[in-house]
């Protein structure tokens, strides 16, 4: 079995779905949140790479205010 959080906790920058993987949510919940402002992305030609910070971050914010 992929250990997850072995594979992300050395990577700065994750894909889509490392991301989702990480959370355990659906890729298309990733791009909602992209798509909303909620989670910084850099598109690189046809896929987006989100710092590892930002997901971190994201997930703080969600703790903090309930959502």
């Amino acid at each position: 079995m992929r250990d997850i959080d072995a594979e992300i906790r050395d990577r700065e920058v994750l894909t889509v779905e490392q991301a989702a993987e990480y959370l355990q949510i659906h890729k298309v919940t990733i791009y909602k949140y992209i798509r909303a402002g909620l989670l910084p992305a850099a598109k690189l030609g046809k896929v987006y790479r989100i710092y590892r910070r930002d997901l971190e971050a994201l997930m703080a914010s969600s703790r903090a205010s309930g959502k």
